[in-house]
């Protein structure tokens, strides 16, 4: 992965559109596996959209008129929420040194970066 890619992929909206402008598409955002833009016949003028090359996964991008549209909205996705896991809503089980994770059903230790990070509710 270059850097340009590891920025955009960080949601820097600059490093996203210039991924766009060298026809760079960005993995995926569900599962992070390849992705490719795909011409779409519907009886009329072709459209395109970026779809995730990994079986099973699902993930496509919305169908438009070029394929530098295509690319620009798959490529353009916010900056990921980042938290460790001892503040993470998807957490029970907090304890000083093991935190259960609802979403890998796996013991992680509280300092550690969560991957699907979700601010725990504020009690009013």
């Amino acid at each position: 992965m270059t850097e340009l890619e590891r920025r955009a992929l960080m949601g820097d909206k600059e490093a996203q559109e210039e991924c766009t402008r060298r026809r760079i598409v960005l993995p995926c955002p569900r599962c992070g596996g390849n992705a490719t833009v795909e011409e779409l016949h519907t009886g009329g003028k072709p459209i395109y959209a970026v779809v995730c090359e990994t079986h099973f996964c699902g993930a496509y991008g919305c169908a438009h008129s070029t394929t530098e549209k295509a690319i620009s909205y798959w490529n353009t996705r916010p900056a990921p929420p980042v938290g460790r896991c001892g503040e993470c809503a998807n957490a029970c089980d907090v304890g000083d040194n093991l935190v259960k994770c609802d979403i890998f059903d796996v013991d992680m230790m509280p300092d550690d970066f969560c991957n699907h990070f979700k601010p725990k509710q504020q009690e009013e």
